[in-house]
């Protein structure tokens, strides 16, 4: 069990991090995953083609997934969504809509809350590939997800 002592310790620690907008340091994000839910937006980007997934295989995913980013500290959700939709995809969204929250209290980051929102651009992405059926191979967290917005044109 954490003392007084040590709780004061980690509290001037973390007091140390100055730029938390830019993410924080690996081992400290870790740790915190164990005991702080994380927010993160989803992208459920649309057109007659279907819904854009792309292709994760690292140490937690592998399979397909709708993009999405974890919010930074003093981020809006337009910027974390245009900073997803940039890196993963090259694309610039053109409008977003906030549809519902998914909580995801296991997996291999533990515990998270996305906020999934449907998203449109006129741009030919990078990245990614549509899909009308849900492929086999999506990752099990987004099963549930594209169940909920297959509907969605």
């Amino acid at each position: 069990m954490i003392n007084k002592k040590e709780i004061k310790q980690l509290v001037a620690l973390l007091k140390k991090i100055d730029k938390p907008h830019e993410g924080l340091p690996k081992p400290i994000f870790k740790a915190l995953t164990k005991v702080v839910p994380f927010t993160a937006c989803e992208l459920i980007v649309v057109s007659k083609k279907g819904f854009l997934l792309t292709w994760r295989d690292d140490q937690w995913w592998k399979g397909w997934h709708f993009p999405g980013g974890l919010l930074r500290f003093g981020e809006s959700f337009d910027e974390r969504i245009q900073k997803t939709a940039w890196e993963e995809l090259g694309v610039h969204i053109e409008s977003s809509k906030f549809l519902f929250p998914m909580n995801y209290t296991e997996g291999p980051r533990v515990h998270y809350i996305s906020l999934v929102f449907l998203c449109t651009t006129a741009m030919t992405p990078t990245d990614g590939k549509y899909f009308k059926k849900m492929p086999k191979d999506i990752m099990e967290e987004h099963k549930e997800l594209w169940n909920k917005v297959k509907g969605l044109k």
